[in-house]
């Protein structure tokens, strides 16, 4: 499922409830905290962001 905010950002949405998404959020950022913004950079780093206004503030300067 993908979420077009406010900004015109293509944001991909995953239910945590599913077990693969549920596994992937703990193996990727080592908690299940919700929300959680995954950053991949295209060359392999990957960040997890959980903080919601950290969040907003990252997506608001893309």
């Amino acid at each position: 499922m993908s979420l077009r905010d406010r900004s015109d950002l293509d944001l991909e949405l995953r239910n945590t409830s599913d077990r693969q998404n549920h596994a992937e959020l703990i193996k990727g950022g080592g908690k299940t905290q919700v929300p959680c913004l995954r950053i991949d950079d295209g060359i392999g780093n990957v960040q997890w962001m959980y903080e919601s206004d950290d969040i907003i503030q990252y997506l608001s300067k893309i």
